[in-house]
């Protein structure tokens, strides 16, 4: 395998790809200019060139970019063959129906968790999660769970790297300091980190040699009562279902 640099043009139009899968609306090329740190030159020849190959569609409207269905065909084959997603489905579809709640298989994604199964909950106060869907590995009880089994030095650096990008978005580092306080069961209940009225429960697993995260995704006010005692046993049935 080369150790050499990535192909520039190649690395900067995926740049592109991923700040567009992160807004919230079409982007103008100014924006992903400013969002890429990428001269407005090189974004407008790189986002007409998307547009030709159908990864982008062009609003005339807003005189913005917006991704288009075609992006799909990159992401899904991922998740459908990753090992354990398909055996981990009928896993969470049995903790959903038997707490109520959605019930996710979730993996790092950089500085995020990527769902790559899930199972949605019937109960009222459960909180839907899509497949594909992405938390901040900070904010979300799957992340936190994921970093409590992380191996050194790798922990040391992700931590590191979170820290940096809590501090340049202006969040709080202290909270995120004091969520990394586990047990040694290493189960992890969030109140409220992402929004503050979800919260969550999730603990690591190791399958295949990959590190992954099982979660449920609740109500705040489901964890104040009998619910707290019912995920957590679930959950350890679960890890034990699935773990090598």
């Amino acid at each position: 395998m080369s150790s050499g640099k990535p192909v520039e043009a190649l690395a900067r139009g995926i740049r592109i790809l991923e700040v567009l899968s992160r807004a919230s609306g079409p982007m103008t090329n100014g924006q992903i200019a400013r969002a890429t740190e990428l001269p407005p030159s090189t974004v407008s020849r790189l986002t007409d060139s998307l547009v030709q190959l159908g990864y982008l569609r062009f609003t005339s409207d807003q005189g913005a970019y917006r991704l288009t269905p075609k992006n799909l065909r990159l992401g899904y084959p991922v998740l459908a063959n990753t090992p354990l997603a398909s055996r981990a489905q009928r896993v969470l579809d049995e903790m959903s129906a038997e707490t109520g709640c959605t019930a996710a298989l979730a993996v790092r994604d950089e500085l995020h968790v990527a769902f790559l199964a899930t199972a949605r909950g019937r109960d009222l106060r459960s909180v839907p999660l899509a497949v594909g869907g992405r938390l901040p590995i900070s904010m979300s009880a799957a992340g936190i769970a994921l970093l409590a089994a992380m191996e050194e030095p790798q922990k040391t650096r992700l931590v590191r790297s979170i820290r940096s990008d809590l501090t340049a978005r202006g969040h709080s580092v202290k909270d995120f300091e004091e969520s990394l306080v586990v047990g040694r069961d290493l189960l992890v209940i969030n109140r409220g980190r992402w929004r503050s009225e979800i919260g969550g429960v999730a603990a690591p697993l190791r399958s295949g040699g990959e590190l992954y995260a099982l979660t449920f995704a609740v109500r705040v006010e489901y964890l104040d009562d009998d619910g707290e005692d019912r995920l957590l046993s679930s959950m350890r049935a679960a890890v034990d279902r699935l773990s090598d």
